[in-house]
């Protein structure tokens, strides 16, 4: 008898001996005997279990050994929720389809409407989804990494049976980590600057928040204005969960993707959900002549123009055995952008102070009696180089200086490739001003505006433009303030189509390099991205494969490229981005906002804020600059600002240099104190509470901004923002 317990007792312990040494975990958290789940794959880090049945998933990170699962684990018993939502809830993955003919489209969910077939592939399974009703079948991989699963589909592999339904949207583990009405932790959305949703915030009368990556598709005119909203510039989203967090990337598809998230009771069920889904074909609406009241919906035909859909879960831990926070979300997003995508630092001085000049612009003005249009020049290139001057002997060492409309085509908003200064605004001054800038620590951009354009120098509305899924040619319109329709006493912009991006990079850095002009800036192109829905049949993904490579090629005969804002296939690329939101949209569903953008990038690029001057309240933006490591902005012009007036920037009001360039040096100096200490570190914690802001940085140093105080402690040593306040502030 105690021979055999002696036996069963070092059978057991070496059992446990072998399941430690190799990583084999018996049953993985909240799973219960009962499901009948498999191991897939695994490595030393993670496990991918997979429910042969019903073709669910879970992930298990054996370091903390949490678990995530591609469904609720009793989401049949969600008493908030309808049958519909929870068969949504179950289904690792959904479609929607349309029946063009009919103007109508139909959503089918895995749970109830596909059968499922599952295969052993390398690192993982793929299954094979039959919707059986819209005719539709598609396979989607899920396979484990180093330190990530990945799901994905390959888009030629999915079949369509020629009955006239289309597959328009695809929605993979929409419920991937989804959070139960007890369950404490946050959603981290990559809006503007970064907002945090908290599980059950009880804000059940809010909207589910619903964004695109990179923003609308601008070849595709709203019937009304839109609200003014910030923009997703990151292709990812964060899940803190208890301890532990997820950060979940779209790898492929990005310019397609929608990122979604609600809170209990805002989900129509009991469940926090935050996922993205893939517009596979668009649709626009559009209203007949002389019918304003019926709008009709017409689809995207022909194939599916995005090749490739994948989406990678990275398990996050937080640091010292401490739980997850935001500040490690980022910390493994940034590590991603590195590795991943090889976004490189760029050396730049602590702290700069960023300056936008405007040169001039298109006015009606009399002569002899007669309204002439005229280029009327508002800052020239002597006058910036006076402006600049002024700066420097107020103690600014370090400048970033963009020059927008300073070519003729420029201030005729006509595509800007020639690079030739406008003698509006003296052309030997401003090759002059750039010399100067390039011996006295100015960083000297000339911008070009090449997103929307007017008909001239060789590009013309009708065969340039991109035209919208209606067949109409795309424009960038204005938008009555009172009603909110579009304005059609202003002339709209035309969107240019990407079929013409190869030329216009090519050209631009030909004539860059012909004209000794080292930096370039491309304002609106680092964030617009539209595609070509007329015989050309450009998608978003295609318009953003174009727009890097245009940037590789500028990368390759310029210096140094500003991004006025930056999407994120801009950062590989850009050295410096301007204009980062130090907000984001304010939708209700927020709780807070976070500066995750910066949290991200503080240590690989300088950045700067939007312009100070031109914020309601110049004192608060200037300390939320100080809490991300942000540099701070001025826009300026070197004319009174009643120029302006009637004109296409009559909203730079706020611009005339001399009510701002000796407040600008005090700002710059007071956040100089600041950014020097923490140059080149990255974000290491972050929190606020009420009105302070706590942020560390590597090596410990911690910076205190109190808002109500309006000081800034760095080092120990407290910095006062009205010691520094000019205007009578």
């Amino acid at each position: 008898m105690r021979k055999r317990i002696y036996i069963i007792v070092v059978v057991l312990l070496s059992a446990i001996v072998i399941f430690n040494i190799f990583h084999i975990p018996v049953f993985a958290a909240n799973i219960t005997k009962e499901e009948k789940f498999r191991i897939a794959a695994e490595n030393k880090r993670l496990a991918l279990y997979v429910n042969d049945e019903n073709g669910e998933i879970f992930l298990t990170d054996k370091t903390s050994g949490t678990t995530w699962r591609s469904c609720p684990e009793n989401a049949e018993n969600d008493s908030l929720a309808s049958n519909v939502v929870i068969s949504e809830l179950s289904s690792p993955l959904c479609i929607t389809y349309c029946e063009p003919e009919k103007r109508s489209d139909t959503r089918l969910c895995s749970k109830t409407s596909a059968s499922v077939k599952i295969k052993d592939i390398n690192n993982g399974v793929e299954m094979i989804y039959e919707f059986k009703k819209a005719g539709i079948t598609i396979p989607v991989r899920f396979t484990i990494g180093e330190n990530y699963l990945e799901a994905s589909v390959e888009t030629a592999d999915i079949k369509e049976t020629n009955d006239g339904r289309l597959l328009t949207e695809l929605s993979i583990m929409s419920s991937f980590g989804a959070a139960g009405a007890d369950d404490n932790g946050c959603f981290i959305i990559p809006d503007g600057c970064g907002a945090v949703i908290n599980f059950n915030n009880g804000k059940i009368n809010s909207k589910s928040y619903s964004g695109m990556v990179y923003g609308r598709d601008t070849a595709a005119a709203p019937l009304e204005t839109i609200d003014n909203t910030k923009q997703i510039y990151l292709p990812m989203y964060g899940i803190i969960s208890g301890c532990s967090g997820l950060m979940t990337v779209c790898t492929r598809g990005d310019s397609n993707a929608r990122l979604n998230a609600s809170v209990s009771g805002v989900s129509k069920s009991s469940y926090n959900l935050c996922s993205f889904d893939f517009i596979l074909r668009g649709s626009d609406t559009y209203y007949m002549s002389g019918d304003m009241v019926n709008a009709i919906t017409v689809f995207e035909s022909g194939n599916i123009k995005t090749d490739r859909i994948s989406l990678r879960y990275y398990p996050v831990e937080g640091t010292d055995n401490n739980a997850a926070e935001p500040v490690d979300i980022a910390r493994a997003y940034r590590e991603y952008l590195i590795k991943e995508m090889n976004v490189i630092r760029t050396e730049t001085p602590p702290a700069e102070l960023y300056v936008d000049f405007y040169g001039a612009v298109l006015k009606k003005r009399s002569f002899l009696g007669i309204p002439i249009t005229m280029k009327t020049p508002l800052t020239t290139a002597s006058q910036a180089s006076d402006i600049i001057e002024t700066l420097k002997n107020a103690g600014i060492s370090n400048m970033v200086v963009s020059f927008n409309k300073w070519t003729d085509d420029g201030i005729k908003n006509r595509i800007d490739t020639k690079a030739e200064v406008s003698k509006s605004i003296g052309a030997d001054e401003f090759y002059n001003l750039a010399e100067y800038s390039a011996l006295n620590g100015v960083a000297f951009y000339p911008s070009v505006q090449n997103a929307a354009f007017s008909s001239g120098s060789g590009y013309r509305a009708i065969s340039n433009a991109s035209r919208r899924i209606s067949g109409e040619y795309a424009s960038l319109y204005d938008y009555n303030i009172v009603s909110g329709s579009k304005n059609m006493n202003k002339k709209s912009l035309s969107i240019l189509s990407p079929a013409e991006y190869p030329e216009v990079f090519e050209n631009l850095s030909c004539n860059l390099k012909k004209n000794g002009i080292d930096n370039i800036c491309l304002s609106e192109l680092t964030t617009m991205l539209c595609g070509d829905y007329g015989s050309r049949e450009i998608s978003r993904d295609e318009a953003q494969q174009l727009l890097t490579d245009g940037l590789k090629m500028l990368e390759d005969c310029t210096d140094s490229i500003l991004a006025d804002e930056a999407n994120a296939y801009v950062l590989p690329y850009a050295d410096r981005i301007n204009n980062v939101p130090l907000c984001s949209s304010g939708y209700d569903i927020f709780d807070e906002d976070i500066p995750f953008y910066q949290m991200v990038l503080h240590g690989l690029k300088s950045y700067s804020t939007e312009p100070i001057n031109g914020s309601a309240d110049r004192r608060e933006l200037l300390l939320l600059a100080m809490a991300s490591g942000s540099n701070p902005h001025y826009d300026m012009i070197g004319e009174n600002v009643q120029i302006i007036s009637g004109t296409e920037l009559e909203h730079l009001y706020y611009t005339y240099y001399d009510s701002w360039t000796q407040q600008a040096a005090q700002d710059f100096l007071f956040s100089e104190k600041i950014l020097s200490q923490v140059e080149g570190k990255f974000i290491t914690a972050y929190k606020r509470s009420g009105n302070k802001i706590y942020t560390e940085y590597e090596g410990g140093i911690e910076i205190i901004v109190d808002l109500e105080k309006c000081s800034v402690t760095a080092d120990g040593q407290e910095y006062y923002l009205c010691d520094t306040s000019s205007n009578g502030e």
